[in-house]
């Protein structure tokens, strides 16, 4: 005859959960961010060999502004870096929220079996 589960289990097994949601959410973001990577990466070769003095436009939000080849290269590297870095950030919490899950994933396997036996 089973006594159900403890407080402390379900609130472990919810927490769990939370951590499931968190690295879904973490890998889509990266995800996301490795598109704009890519994305960012194309539009720097394709103006790579245009002379920095030639005007061009760049997109703003919505908006598209008169700029030179310079000025659009140095806003696209520093978009790749804000990019990168923001990866290296996402990435290292998902380890981080991936090891909290394992740790708390063993927890519970082995409240279980204990409750089982």
């Amino acid at each position: 005859m089973s006594k159900g589960i403890s407080k402390q289990l379900q609130d472990k097994i919810t927490q769990y959960q939370n951590l499931q949601q968190k690295m879904s959410s973490l890998q889509q973001q990266i995800q996301t961010l490795k598109i704009e990577e890519l994305d960012i990466n194309k539009a720097i070769k394709e103006i790579e060999e245009l002379p920095d003095d030639e005007e061009c436009y760049r997109s703003i939000g919505r908006l598209m502004v008169k700029s030179t080849i310079k000025e659009t290269k140095v806003k696209l590297k520093d978009q790749k870096e804000f990019a990168s870095t923001r990866v290296e950030i996402f990435e290292k919490d998902l380890d981080k929220t991936k090891r909290q899950h394992d740790d708390l994933e063993a927890e519970i396997k082995a409240a279980i079996e204990g409750n089982q036996g």
